[in-house]
């Protein structure tokens, strides 16, 4: 009977063992990915260049046509293909540019996610 105690007991330090390194491994798994996306600099969002340019021409276009940071309905002003290009151009975005951009955010929806976030900053902080 002792054998099978002395059994037991081994076998509950072992699991104890075990789930606490499992524990461990657990906390480490959700804690640090966490920490890390918290310790971000607003300037490090995980969008390259042009995505920076994208996001400020269309801040600058949807301020242009109207768009205000309230919630209040707008009617939208359409700006002639000079604006357009005229805007383009302060980006620093050439057309083409813009339509691979407009591509690669239809097929990398997370990456949209982000530029519009910035494009909402944007015209939180130009319009009233």
């Amino acid at each position: 009977m002792q054998s099978h105690s002395l059994m037991l007991m081994y076998s509950f330090k072992l699991f104890r063992r075990v789930s606490m390194r499992l524990y461990a491994l657990i906390m480490v798994v959700m804690i640090v990915p966490v920490a890390v996306s918290g310790c971000r600099t607003a300037g490090n969002t995980g969008l390259d260049a042009d995505d920076l340019r994208f996001a400020g021409f269309y801040s600058d276009y949807l301020v242009e046509s109207g768009v205000t940071s309230s919630d209040e309905d707008v009617v939208l002003a359409p700006l002639s293909s000079e604006k357009m290009n005229s805007m383009l151009a302060r980006h620093d975005l050439k057309p083409e540019d813009f339509r691979k951009k407009v591509r690669l955010y239809n097929q990398e929806p997370e990456r949209w996610k982000l530029v519009i976030a910035l494009v909402r900053s944007n015209v939180q902080k130009e319009t009233p």
